[in-house]
């Protein structure tokens, strides 16, 4: 017995053993079942053809034989189509057990009416071929249980003609020739086991790679979007009344001058580490950072119970962080944050980098906004303003020239 593992493969993993097991009987379940069902039928027509054939004090002990079968196969039939008979690795060797009376009932029966011409042992080595070359094919997944068998047959056929009385060159030629197509079946089960097991790996490292491709993309882009993708979908959408928020750190060219690289590196991780923790909190979209800037939107992918106030209570939150990230890191740290509420345009446009990202006039006029806001202030528009001039206090308007668009009104928000 040591010897199996090294014969008869399993999986290290146990849960993929497991599952190997019963994707390959189950996916054997209706091939085996039809087959069980097919030996049914041709038990009924020998029953049926047997008078013909046959003297009329035999067919009864025959028909006996024969339909002593038809319940143990049809039954096997029926388990084989329920839920548990892929799991159990135990039933079909029982089977073969089990019928081995019923086996022997027929074929002393048969044999003793000389219609085939065959002495009983050449007629019990066909009929136990076939019970085996049945086998070969049920046992799937289970080649250990098959090899089990096909031994058991080995010594269980010559055992039989040696009670029998047979003479020792019927015994060695008979078994001889009956031991070696039982073990080229034995061969045939454990292939057929070894080429299922390679495509199952081959499955299964897919699927491992398959898995690893998506959490990536879930990563990158929104659930929702990377669901599209994976159908195939051209990822292309108009939101209304979206607000972006852009929030840029105030004098970094000069911060990183100040500051070793690779404590910039960490500053701009804590900034942005902080800002993600923001949009969790309040319900926003992250777009994207831009060097120092980080990009945001509220009410497009996701969408709080009110987009304009969420980003608005976002702002504030990151203002709020500014001063010990300064103490953290030694160095005075503010921001400027832009606010716009307008339409815009989301998509997925490269295969190279997939980002889902923004595009139209209310991104730039954020963007723009964000550009002459006060050090740790907030400037919005006035559609932001229409949105949240309930919860909040604003100075302004001031009017100010945006690059790209001209005069415009610019509201503060109070921080008070």
């Amino acid at each position: 017995m040591d010897a199996l593992p090294r014969v008869f493969h399993r999986f290290e993993d146990a849960e993929v053993e497991a599952r190997y097991r019963l994707e390959q009987r189950t996916r054997q379940s209706g091939f085996t079942r039809t087959m069980a069902l097919i030996v049914v039928v041709i038990f009924v027509w020998y029953a049926m053809v047997n008078p013909i054939f046959i003297a009329e004090d035999d067919v009864l002990r025959i028909a006996a034989a024969q339909f002593s079968m038809v319940p143990l196969m049809y039954g096997y039939a029926w388990y084989v189509g329920r839920p548990g008979y892929a799991a159990n690795r135990w039933v079909d060797l029982a089977l073969f057990v089990a019928i081995q009376p019923a086996t022997l009932a027929w074929v002393g029966a048969f044999s003793g009416t000389g219609v085939s011409g065959w002495p009983w042992y050449a007629e019990l080595a066909f009929d136990l071929w076939l019970e085996l070359a049945f086998a070969c094919l049920a046992f799937a997944a289970i080649p250990r249980k098959f090899a089990v068998l096909a031994a058991l047959s080995a010594v269980y056929y010559p055992a039989l003609l040696l009670i029998r009385g047979y003479h020792f060159p019927v015994v060695f030629y008979s078994s001889s020739f009956f031991v070696s197509f039982a073990f080229i079946l034995a061969y045939v089960s454990w292939s057929i086991d070894q080429k299922a097991r390679t495509l199952f790996a081959l499955r299964h490292e897919l699927d491992q790679e398959r898995l690893v491709s998506q959490r990536l993309l879930d990563s990158a882009l929104p659930r929702q979007v990377s669901d599209r993708l994976r159908t195939g979908e051209q990822v292309a959408d108009r939101w209304e009344n979206t607000t972006v928020v852009f929030a840029d750190i105030v004098g970094f060219t000069g911060i990183s001058r100040d500051l070793p690289g690779e404590r910039v590196v960490e500053l701009l991780n804590a900034f942005f580490s902080h800002a993600d923790r923001g949009v969790d909190l309040f319900g926003l979209d992250k777009v994207k950072t831009i060097g120092d800037a980080y990009m945001a939107v509220s009410g497009a992918m996701t969408r709080p119970e009110d987009p304009a106030k969420a980003a608005i209570e976002f702002a504030r939150y990151l203002l709020a962080g500014t001063t010990e990230l300064g103490e953290r890191f030694g160095t005075p740290f503010r921001l400027k944050i832009g606010i716009n509420t307008g339409p815009v345009i989301g998509g997925v446009i490269s295969a190279k980098r997939i980002s889902y990202d923004y595009w139209g006039d209310t991104i730039n006029l954020a963007a723009r906004l964000q550009d002459v806001a006060a050090r740790n202030g907030v400037a919005v528009s006035a559609s932001t303003l229409a949105l949240v001039r309930e919860h909040y206090r604003f100075s302004g308007p001031r009017t100010v020239a945006l690059k790209g668009i001209g005069e415009f009104a610019v509201y503060d928000l109070e921080m008070g």
